[in-house]
């Protein structure tokens, strides 16, 4: 694994970043706007319980997120493929609910059942350097 790399497409994300993530129903991607949340070398999303991309990911828990970095003219993207996997944990999902402002007027506590917690991890980076059109892939 290229650790630099890595860290340079590491570093365009924020503490909250929008990204787009896909799953699959049936053969047929479906993409969806996320708010990323990187907490320390660790990637999180919440959502609703009873939204349907909760039960795509209870069939696939497979996903590929994509973040478009850089600006105007100097577009470039980090791209990474993993898996979720649902947060149980009270003190983690205490921790990452607290750290983004929004969890709480969505839904009041972390132990309310509406809020879900994934964490998402992933296994393969696709980074394309904001100005460029090169790819780089490696595993992570």
């Amino acid at each position: 694994m290229d650790r630099k790399l890595v860290e340079e497409a590491y570093g365009h994300l924020g503490l909250t970043t929008t990204s787009f993530v896909a799953t699959c129903v049936e053969g047929q991607p479906q993409v969806r706007a996320m708010m990323l949340i990187k907490q320390g070398s660790r990637f999180y999303y919440t959502t609703g319980t009873r939204d349907a991309k909760v039960q795509e990911m209870v069939r696939n828990p497979r996903v590929e997120v994509c973040v478009p970095v850089g600006d105007a003219g100097r577009e470039g993207s980090v791209r990474l493929t993993g898996s979720v996997e649902f947060v149980y944990d009270e003190d983690v999902r205490a921790e990452i609910f607290g750290c983004v402002g929004f969890t709480e007027a969505f839904w009041g506590q972390p132990e309310n059942p509406e809020f879900t917690l994934l964490e998402f991890k992933p296994v393969r980076l696709q980074y394309m350097r904001p100005g460029t059109m090169d790819i780089t892939s490696v595993e992570l």
